[in-house]
């Protein structure tokens, strides 16, 4: 039984690699000669002599341009490294990056493209891959480690210069515009692309392409919650949706749930108490609920399980950070008056002036 099972998920990797689990994956990378350092394999197994990485071929592109191309040689790669391969500051948000890039821009820039497209491409690779931060003033095409206005584009085999600065200018005008605001979950629904770390430091990190659609995968749901944590207010709960296939969200099978807790952190809402749920009605509504006496020193957390229409659903929970511990309520006390405080202020009033008209009398 246990061999079947082997042999099942074996299969399954080899036709969805981004369903296996991380790890090793040894293979020849041959170098294709197209202005970019890319490079194709078709021997890439997991663990060296294991199971197929894909039964496609898969095209691999550089992305670290402070280290070397692995030309011609025998790799060890950690798969599905994500943003632990790039190399810069932008975590997260370049792995994202470079799955938009590539869905935009490979089959016209790489594709069809010409040596001066091809080459600007890979400037771009580099630069998320080192250079990017997040922010629109990280993308910059004479600073850091990629800046292809240095680069004369006949020594990769081109042959018109200001097709090649057309070429990056429009990719870096494109990447300041959209990157800053790209989700940082984004991944491509058209290709499969996978991230490889090289274990050996030496050469570079690569952004592993196959040509065909990954599986369709479960929607994003991120939440927030607004209030003032006092027994008598209220909290109000909020979320954003995506969804990598563009699934419409439905309205009424995504849930809510408003959570209660002595602990201020928790990873799901069944780590405490439920005092409120139901259906959210879409991402523009805002469930709300009113703090009660029992929910006193809990911290609140607002949680969020999002569903499609179409495709994989629902999506995973998730939670906010926490909103709290919850305090009592101030209330405002009016001064209570002193009774014949008015009288007697009259009467010290009328001393002070008696005793004045006095001393002015006495002055003249």
């Amino acid at each position: 039984m246990r061999k079947h099972l082997q042999t099942l998920a074996a299969a399954v990797a080899m036709a969805v690699p981004g369903l296996s689990s991380a790890a090793l994956i040894t293979g020849t990378t041959h170098y294709a000669g197209d202005g970019v350092y890319s490079f194709r394999s078709t021997d890439l197994t997991y663990d060296s002599g294991g199971a197929a990485y894909s039964d496609l071929p898969v095209l691999m592109f550089c992305i670290d341009h402070g280290t070397q191309p692995p030309f011609g040689i025998t790799s060890q790669f950690d798969s599905e490294a994500g943003a632990s391969a790039i190399k810069g500051a932008a975590g997260a948000a370049g792995e994202a990056a470079i799955h938009w890039l590539l869905d935009r821009y490979y089959p016209s820039y790489y594709k069809t493209g010409s040596i001066e497209q091809r080459r600007a491409l890979q400037y771009a690779l580099w630069e998320i891959g080192n250079d990017y931060n997040g922010t629109a003033a990280s993308i910059d095409v004479t600073e850091g480690i990629s800046h292809p206005s240095t680069e004369d584009v006949s020594e990769y085999g081109g042959s018109d210069q200001a097709a090649f600065v057309s070429a990056y200018t429009t990719l870096y005008t494109a990447m300041k515009a959209n990157l800053p605001s790209l989700r940082s979950s984004y991944r491509s629904s058209t290709y499969t692309i996978d991230l490889f770390r090289n274990q050996d430091p030496a050469y570079q990190n690569m952004a592993a392409l196959i040509e065909r659609a990954p599986p369709n995968t479960v929607p994003v749901a991120v939440p927030s919650i607004t209030g003032t944590p006092q027994v008598g207010s209220t909290v109000t709960g909020s979320y954003t949706y995506a969804d990598n296939n563009g699934d419409a969200e439905n309205p009424s099978g995504t849930s809510y749930q408003f959570v209660t807790s002595p602990l201020p952190s928790i990873s799901s809402a069944s780590d405490g108490s439920i005092v409120a749920s139901g259906t959210t009605g879409g991402a523009g509504q805002s469930p709300s609920y009113v703090l009660q006496p029992g929910d006193l020193n809990h911290y609140v957390f607002f949680c969020v399980t999002p569903a499609a229409q179409t495709g994989a659903t629902p999506g995973l929970e998730v939670c906010t950070t926490a909103v709290g511990p919850v305090t009592t309520r101030v209330v405002q006390q009016t001064p209570t008056p002193v009774p014949g405080l008015g009288l007697w202020a009259g009467i010290a009033l009328s001393l002070l002036l008696a005793v004045f008209g006095t001393a002015r009398q006495r002055r003249r």
